[in-house]
């Protein structure tokens, strides 16, 4: 009996290491998949983006087409002037299989270089607070019009993680600072609207920074190795997996 529970107790761990290891979606979807956003949706940092990347991998994990509009470099603001005219002329009539959003990122890049960002506490001259007000607006424009063109469509945000934890980079203090306050605007906005959910790899990527990134890279690059990309990749079959 003592051997039998053992035995027991081993499979199970190893059931767990392996879902801890990779999601499996549990929901079927149809139709095609919308990437929208930045770099990071783009697939910067992955060896192949037609592969590696988080959009490819949920794209083949979920077995659907993907409609690849994010831009590196994108903000908030260029989300609405320039993807969402093309993503809803191009999708009226169609069916979505669910659409996901990377953006707010570069809304706040010049923000952590700001030597007046760098301080602890964060002094009033640190326009966070304007930027994240801004921000918030932009997201809920970029919400409302996927809404009314979507109703029911489900849509995941990405929460950032902070690329460069447990690199010892010079940002990697200014970005734990900005980025949460970043990540608590997109959390609270996937509550202002039916059917979204927010993909959450922060946790993951804490103190990860020089396994899943190109920070230490001798080229530097601040965005997810394939690794990297795999875990975000799995945090959105997740949130699909759960969403409302």
């Amino acid at each position: 009996m003592k051997y039998a529970l053992v035995i027991v107790l081993l499979l199970l761990s190893v059931s767990a290491a392996k879902c801890r290891g990779h999601a499996t979606p549990s929901v079927t979807y149809q139709g095609t998949y919308v990437s929208l956003g930045d770099s990071v949706a783009a697939g910067n940092g992955a060896s192949d983006k037609n592969a590696t990347s988080f959009a490819a991998l949920l794209a083949h994990d979920e077995g659907v087409q993907l409609m690849q509009v994010a831009v590196s470099g994108a903000t908030t603001q260029d989300v609405i002037d320039k993807q969402l005219p093309d993503v809803v002329a191009k999708t009226a009539g169609m069916h979505l299989a669910f659409i996901t959003i990377s953006v707010g990122g570069n809304d706040l890049a010049g923000l952590i270089p700001n030597a007046t960002c760098q301080q602890e506490p964060l002094p009033a001259s640190c326009p966070l607070d304007a930027s994240l007000a801004k921000l918030e607006a932009n997201y809920t424009t970029i919400l409302k019009t996927l809404r009314t063109a979507h109703p029911d469509t489900p849509i995941v945000l990405l929460a950032y993680p902070n690329f460069f934890s447990g690199t010892g980079h010079v940002f990697e203090a200014p970005a734990a600072r900005v980025l949460p306050r970043l990540d608590d605007v997109i959390r609270r906005l996937a509550t202002n609207f039916p059917h979204v959910a927010v993909a959450d790899p922060f946790a993951a990527f804490e103190g990860r920074g020089p396994e899943l990134t190109h920070v230490l890279d001798p080229k530097f690059d601040p965005h997810p190795t394939d690794a990297g990309h795999r875990i975000i990749a799995d945090d959105f079959i997740n949130a699909l997996n759960h969403i409302n």
